[in-house]
């Protein structure tokens, strides 16, 4: 039912339209506006990759070597959205190399504290590793964030001495939103 109101403005659009002060598409818009009130909120668009890489397609479930190496393909892509296991199985590998490396630099000291040629050689490798990786860990850490719907920045947490790291833990652990969020659509539906 059309009040006295709206059936004014539409004979002052009319009336408009007539005498050439608006054209016929902005009298049917203000039109329908009227009639039909404003349009509902579109949907929040998603975030644009600045690096012009393509979304991944997520590897099969059983496919652990896909999801370790899903993070690698996605290096410094910190739009849009990632799953847990794509970040649990990174961080696996990454937490294993750190291990390892610990275990290296640990066991090349000698009695007197210095490292053999093997000993260095395989420490300069790790840190080498660890630092390359450290760019695709962030990356999958903030998508994590945004799959919950948070700011990446939260990921300066992991700069807390002691329990940043433990916090940030805590938090990938926290399953996403469901469906489409400000950053992008739910990465488990595709």
């Amino acid at each position: 039912m059309i009040d006295q109101t709206t059936l004014k403005s539409i004979e002052d659009l009319h009336r408009l339209k007539n005498e050439g002060v608006i054209t016929e598409e902005e009298f049917e818009r203000s039109k329908e506006k009227l009639l039909f009130g404003s349009k509902p909120a579109s949907q929040p668009r998603p975030a644009v990759n600045p690096f012009g890489v393509p979304p991944t397609a997520l590897p099969a479930i059983e496919d652990h070597k896909g999801w370790i190496m899903l993070p690698l393909k996605r290096y410094a892509d910190f739009t849009g959205r990632s799953t847990r296991r794509e970040f649990w199985m990174f961080q696996l590998i990454y937490l294993a190399l750190f291990v390892v490396g610990f275990l290296v630099i640990g066991g090349s000291a000698d009695a007197y504290g210095e490292t053999g040629a093997l000993g260095s050689l395989m420490v300069g490798v790790m840190m080498l590793a660890l630092l390359g990786l450290l760019v695709p860990l962030l990356a999958v850490e903030v998508r994590r964030f945004h799959d919950q719907d948070r700011s990446g920045w939260f990921v300066l947490l992991n700069l807390i001495p002691y329990v940043g790291v433990i916090l940030v833990y805590g938090m990938m652990l926290v399953d996403g939103t469901r469906g489409d969020n400000r950053f992008g659509p739910d990465p488990k539906s595709s």
